[in-house]
């Protein structure tokens, strides 16, 4: 069905997939952008009769009795090449540990000038999976959270308070040392999520609130143990939670690590408590548990972890796969902690700067298309 492709900045473009992503009115819903072309209704090879390009344009007149014209931006087609050129990517991610907090110090942002569609607030939890606000209410908050997408509610309800409370079913609800892990490890289903945590109160002694890069932590671990990172990586382990008051038994079995096509890390599923009845050949639990300890040892290192007291009003938001959260003991005897917790998908959070990033791509062309056709 393919005839040939266009060369542009020595991109290759199909002509194939050219014509089946005409951006016309006539091939794309004008409101939805959503494509209503069939490919496979067209009769005949797929093949130009001419390729022209004015500055920033491609226009291809198709070789079919239609006589159907597609105006491509250059812009549009450098953004989809198949091989896009090796340059930087503005939404980098920016690898931490505790000295780089040291030496930039801490930015918060008031929630009451933050734009649920970005701003220096999404720049800095894209860049570094972690964004600090302040002057956070649980009202101002669960409007923030709301207006970036659907709330994620949890058994616990759309928003999870966090405090002491005598005979709880989980070590969050009391006062012990909680070593740094990721939420949701055992739920099977719970898509990646953007977590808020704002604090209420925060009158006792101890509590500090731990954050580490997991990302940072598991690139570090990858070049020093490479083995080990391979172990956690291929390993698949069974993560558990247990609620006798609400009768569910979570059980999720995930590797530790993943890495993307690129074998860079996209994510860390680490939760100590959690992580019970491995299921694996008794002779490779001994290095099993080796590589998992030596990772857990990285975690729990101080050079890795932020430590932040929070105060009333002060809010964390974090990015649950990469980076991981914990808190120091304390004593709810001497004093109230409370946090208050909401979530959102995470998947919302992307799909908003996305599209401020690239809705020219879509929005010009058919806009253009339109008006040359009236």
């Amino acid at each position: 069905m393919e005839t040939g492709s266009v060369l542009v900045e020595e991109h290759r473009f199909s002509l194939l997939w050219l014509r089946d992503n005409c951006l016309c009115s006539s091939c794309r819903e004008s409101v939805s952008f959503q494509k209503i072309m069939d490919l496979g209704r067209l009769s005949g090879p797929i093949s130009a009769k001419q390729v022209d390009q004015d500055g920033d344009t491609v226009r291809i007149e198709w070789a079919d009795s239609s006589g159907h014209v597609s105006t491509f931006p250059v812009s549009w087609l450098l953004a989809h090449a198949y091989d896009p050129p090796a340059t930087p990517d503005p939404e980098e991610r920016t690898l931490w540990n505790a000295e780089h907090w040291r030496d930039v110090g801490l930015m918060w942002h008031g929630i009451d000038g933050c734009d649920p569609d970005g701003g220096e607030w999404a720049d800095d939890l894209a860049r570094y999976g972690v964004t600090l606000l302040d002057k956070v209410t649980a009202e101002s908050l669960d409007s923030f959270v709301a207006r970036i997408g659907p709330v994620f509610e949890t058994e616990f309800g759309r928003a999870i308070e966090i405090r002491s409370t005598p005979n709880s079913t989980d070590l969050a609800l009391s006062g012990n040392e909680l070593t740094v892990h990721t939420d949701f490890s055992a739920n099977m289903y719970t898509p990646a999520l953007l977590q808020f945590m704002l604090c209420v109160e925060h009158n006792a002694e101890g509590g500090s609130s731990i954050l580490v890069d997991g990302f940072r932590a598991a690139e570090d671990f990858r070049v020093e143990h490479p083995g080990y990172f391979a172990q956690l990586v291929e390993t698949p382990i069974n993560f558990q939670q247990v609620y006798t008051d609400r009768h569910y038994f979570h059980q999720r079995t995930r590797a530790i690590i993943e890495v993307d096509e690129s074998e860079a890390v996209s994510g860390v599923f680490f939760a100590h408590s959690h992580a019970c009845n491995w299921k694996l050949r008794p002779e490779n639990l001994e290095s099993f548990y080796a590589a998992y300890h030596a990772f857990f040892d990285y975690l729990k290192d101080p050079a890795y972890q932020l430590e932040i007291r929070l105060s009333a009003g002060q809010c964390v938001a974090l990015q649950n796969g990469r980076l991981l959260h914990g808190r120091k003991e304390y004593d709810p005897n001497s004093g109230d902690r409370t946090l208050i917790t909401e979530f959102v998908a995470w998947e919302y959070f992307e799909a908003r700067r996305r599209y401020h990033a690239q809705k020219h791509l879509y929005l010009e062309p058919l806009l253009s298309g339109r008006r040359a056709e009236d």
